[in-house]
């Protein structure tokens, strides 16, 4: 076999390589950053950003601590009622929604049931009759 087979077998067995690649990488789509409504989302984002105006005016940031496989969060009032959403980045499956009643004004939520690592926090929340929403990213060891 001389040189010039070698390289056409070569750049030919890089080409199966590559088409095998993009087939597999075509067939395996699992973005887990795209919501799967996200136009809906999107046309509702005013009543997002008027949640987000209301935190700011009224200084409503809740504090967020991890401490002894407990998630706290200390809002600035009392009678807390909304929903935590936990996403996680790296794999969708395991996103959860945790209803939020609190008649105080700490939260305290155990984590240990979670998987280790980076979380994108959502909470959404109503206090005295007004909407808030805050997103924080938490890592959990």
């Amino acid at each position: 076999m001389n040189w010039g087979t070698k390289i056409v077998l070569g750049l030919g067995t890089f080409m199966i390589f590559i088409v095998c690649a993009a087939i597999y990488m075509v067939s395996n789509d699992t973005d887990t950053l795209e919501e799967d409504d996200y136009y809906e989302k999107g046309l509702s984002y005013d009543d997002v950003y008027d949640r987000k105006q209301n935190m700011q005016d009224d200084d409503a940031k809740p504090t967020i601590q991890i401490l002894n496989d407990t998630l706290s969060i200390v809002f600035k009032s009392q009678q807390i009622k909304g929903n935590l959403n936990l996403k996680r980045p790296s794999d969708g499956s395991l996103d959860k929604v945790i209803p939020l009643f609190t008649s105080t004004n700490v939260y305290k939520l155990p984590v240990a049931t979670l998987t280790k690592g980076n979380w994108a926090l959502e909470i959404n929340w109503e206090s005295n009759n007004k909407k808030y929403v805050d997103n924080q990213s938490i890592y959990i060891n």
